[in-house]
């Protein structure tokens, strides 16, 4: 699939992956909805923490000009468009990337489950540094789990009142898909995670 998705159109993707043996997850439309928003033309995109390529699929189907995927497994995909990067060889491009993804990802870093080392910011950092990856007025693609602050170790954290606000600082928040603000303080059981999609714009602090 990864091999036909920059010759689909959208509507032809969406088709298809009802043949798939695949669950199509809330987050998954969010995503579409979003891209199909929000997705420059001919973008240049970095996927954070993926190990299939799903959303990499998606990216091409909505007209990246190429994929880059960073991830802590030594991934192996063979498609033209695509390139995979463990975190200690990741270099930034001349201008930065158009649009980053981070699905699922960032509330992971740190907690050492996935091979990183461990550290109780390296989400907080994750984002800071996304804000030097992205080219100023880029796009980021974030979902978190949302929820009364929690760290599920070594699973994964939630973000509520606390921990939210820092993740999203110095970001423009240009969407929120799914979003219901009573599940920040709502109490929830952590199996069952509500993961809402952030569109964020990268905005200089010039232009704040």
């Amino acid at each position: 699939m990864l091999h036909r998705a920059k010759q689909m159109r959208a509507s032809e993707f969406w088709k298809h992956v009802g043949t798939l043996q695949k669950t199509v997850h809330e987050t998954d439309r969010y995503l579409f909805e979003a891209m199909e928003r929000y997705m420059p033309p001919d973008a240049n995109v970095v996927v954070f923490g993926s190990v299939e390529p799903w959303f990499e699929c998606i990216a091409l189907v909505f007209g990246a000009k190429s994929v880059t995927v960073v991830e802590y497994n030594n991934l192996t995909y063979e498609h033209s468009m695509v390139t995979t990067v463990q975190p200690h060889n990741f270099r930034v491009p001349e201008g930065g990337f158009d649009v980053a993804l981070s699905i699922s990802s960032f509330d992971h870093d740190g907690l050492g489950r996935y091979g990183d080392p461990i550290r109780h910011d390296a989400d907080l950092r994750a984002a800071l540094m996304l804000q030097c990856v992205v080219k100023d007025h880029g796009l980021v693609f974030l979902n978190v789990p949302i929820g009364p602050d929690v760290v599920v170790f070594n699973l994964h954290r939630r973000y509520g009142p606390v921990r939210l606000p820092q993740l999203l600082r110095g970001w423009h928040v240009l969407d929120a898909l799914g979003w219901d603000e009573d599940r920040v303080t709502r109490p929830a059981d952590w199996r069952r995670t509500y993961e809402p999609l952030f569109v964020l714009r990268n905005v200089p602090h010039s232009d704040l």
